[in-house]
């Protein structure tokens, strides 16, 4: 295990409660109220491109909503399987498969944007459409972010495994995630808070890990680690460096336009 100085543990743990204390005060109230500016760091949330639950916007935009719930479906998939320390890739046909779920997006999300600037796209994209794309391009986001993650702060690298091992796997992940884009389109109320709720939570996981990894490669701890009561401290200034990230993007949004509210077109 990496023995970090008591003065650097002192301070990770001072930076990590002074800061998030310090954006917890400073954003909207509420668990629905931290969601939403989680949501306004990464997404426009623009109101007729979000799913609404009673008279609650999501966090998220449809689209966003969508990748992120993919990449927890994707998480849960994999932890599910005992994979959760998966270190390698997938193969280059799983690959190829996950590479066309991003092409998708690309496309759709190409033509949402035509529309939004006035122009007549291929096809008028939906609501629907976006989560589809968006949770499919989330699977993919899981493959990625979990095997880097693992080949970055275990010691031996990870399980020398890829999350999904062929085809056959792929689409029980695929078809997890259509499930996943239904429960959406259900449009329950209570059932789209708490998607929301996990979609706002997968934004901060997947930057927590990304950060996590940036911080165990800057202090020279890469690949130093072998259980996650080791790994407590690079997560915590993970998660921190995450609000930042977040509580920045948070301040000039709000400097420039002065609401907690989607952007207007």
């Amino acid at each position: 295990m990496p023995r970090y100085s008591r003065l650097t543990t002192l301070l990770i743990l001072a930076a990590a409660v002074g800061i998030i204390v310090t954006w917890t005060v400073f954003t909207p109230p509420g668990i629905t109220g931290k969601a939403d500016a989680i949501g306004y760091a990464i997404c426009h949330r623009i109101t007729v491109r979000s799913f609404i639950a009673g008279d609650y916007q999501l966090p998220l935009c449809a689209r966003c909503t969508g990748i992120y719930l993919g990449a927890m479906t994707a998480f849960g998939v994999f932890i599910a399987s005992g994979r959760y320390r998966a270190g390698y890739l997938p193969h280059w046909k799983v690959a190829l498969g996950l590479a066309g779920f991003v092409g998708l997006l690309g496309i759709d999300g190409l033509n949402s944007y035509s529309n939004l600037l006035g122009f007549e796209g291929l096809y008028v994209t939906q609501n629907w459409m976006r989560v589809v794309t968006g949770v499919f391009c989330g699977l993919t986001l899981g493959n990625l972010v979990f095997p880097i993650f693992n080949q970055s702060v275990w010691e031996d690298g990870g399980m020398r495994t890829a999350p999904i091992h062929n085809l056959k796997e792929l689409a029980g992940l695929a078809l997890i995630g259509a499930l996943m884009v239904a429960l959406v389109l259900v449009q329950r109320p209570t059932l789209l808070l708490i998607l929301g709720m996990i979609s706002a939570a997968g934004v901060l996981m997947v930057l927590t890990m990304i950060m996590t990894v940036g911080f165990v490669t800057v202090t020279g701890r890469f690949r130093a680690y072998n259980t996650w009561k080791d790994l407590a401290l690079p997560l915590t200034a993970g998660l921190t460096l995450a609000i930042i990230m977040i509580g920045g993007i948070d301040f000039l949004r709000y400097q420039f336009t002065g609401t907690w509210e989607g952007f207007l077109f």
